[in-house]
């Protein structure tokens, strides 16, 4: 039977050997040290110091699961990062690294992914769809061509697409990411109708492609693509061209095409400036104008003059001939029946009729004999 204390011996020294064991991520990291760090900015990376304690290194469980190397001047490929199995994060962004981005098929926990701002050739990476869990894509700025492939839709978890200034052609009618929050095509040759799964973004995520039409961009119907050069940097405008020249349209829809000849207003009949007799019939009118104003204006006045006038002329002179009409509606005097009075003092012409004191307050006349 074997004694307790050599049990613990060899439970101690397995131990030991499994400490001892090297990293499985040490040679992949070591390999991409060598083939991109030339000018030594990873000085902690060597194999006598722990992989988690090197730079831009995080580990999970003494294996890499996050790796930030970035605006380190890094230049060469990437292929030996692809063994980092349990990576979640890689970032790059802002180095010179080159080549065509590598299988990274493997790395099936890998969530934020960014390649920005370096020189990264070839087509849409193939593999980059089968990473399910991918939240973030960012493989803007660079030297990317070919197609965007509809196999990106099947990232479904993802909130971050940036795929502007490359080299991007074709459609992406097929694109219909739902989740996503972040997203730009902008400055690449991509030519169509924008989908409507992508109409809410802003016109910035859409800008530089110069045959790319539809919300938020200017509508498709202005637009023509040439066939034979899908995303090239020009494009037939729809209106036909009298001369038969092409149209470039410029790359922002609310510029104006550069060579776009300007229309002048349609001419309606001779020229623009007014004939002679137009002028003589205007000046005409307005003096008729005028004319009649200025005839109100004298009649007006010559009312109100002559009522004043009359109204300081005395009324105490009748002629002989002249009849006098009564405050009594329908009565007339006529000279012959009046008769002389005296009513208060005063010597009056009545009626020869009226001799009562009410009579005459009724019928008076009021003319002074």
């Amino acid at each position: 039977m074997a004694k307790p204390h050599s049990i613990l011996s060899l439970l101690l020294v397995c131990f030991s050997l499994l400490n001892a064991a090297p990293n499985p991520d040490l040679a992949p990291l070591m390999a991409f040290k060598v083939a991109s760090d030339a000018s030594n900015k990873l000085t902690s990376w060597n194999a006598t110091t722990d992989v988690c304690a090197w730079r831009g290194v995080t580990c999970l469980n003494h294996r890499v699961s996050r790796l930030v190397l970035e605006n380190l001047d890094l230049h060469g490929g990437v292929d030996p990062l692809s063994s980092l199995s349990q990576l979640r994060v890689l970032s790059l962004k802002h180095n010179r690294l080159y080549g065509s981005v590598p299988d990274l098929s493997d790395l099936t926990g890998l969530k934020l992914l960014f390649l920005s701002h370096n020189d990264f050739t070839g087509e849409f990476p193939a593999n980059l769809p089968s990473l399910s869990r991918l939240y973030r894509l960012d493989l803007s700025y660079n030297n990317f061509t070919g197609e965007i492939p509809a196999t990106v839709n099947r990232l479904t978890h993802l909130l971050t697409l940036r795929l502007e200034e490359n080299r991007f052609n074709g459609s992406i009618s097929g694109l219909n990411l739902q989740n996503l929050q972040d997203f730009s095509v902008s400055g690449n040759m991509l030519a169509g109708e924008i989908p409507a799964t992508l109409s809410g973004f802003p016109d910035t995520a859409f800008f530089g492609n110069s045959v790319l039409c539809g919300f938020p961009l200017q509508n498709c119907s202005q637009v023509s693509s040439d066939p034979t050069r899908p995303g090239s940097s020009g494009a037939i405008a729809s209106p036909v061209n009298p001369a038969g020249k092409p149209t470039t349209v410029a790359s922002s829809p609310s510029s104006l095409p550069a060579n776009l000849p300007i229309k002048s207003p349609p001419k309606h009949g001779g020229s623009n400036k007014l004939k002679p007799l137009a002028i003589i019939a205007i000046i005409i009118g307005d003096i008729l104008v005028l004319a009649v104003i200025s005839l109100l204006l004298y009649c007006y006045f010559w009312r109100s003059y002559g009522g004043k006038t009359g109204e300081n002329k005395p009324t105490s002179q009748i002629l002989e001939g002249e009849k006098i009409v009564c405050a009594m509606p329908g009565v007339i005097l006529e000279p012959n029946s009046l008769k002389n009075t005296s009513v208060n003092g005063k010597s009056m012409k009545v009626h020869s009729e009226l001799n009562s004191p009410m009579d005459l307050d009724i019928w008076y006349s009021m003319v002074p004999v």
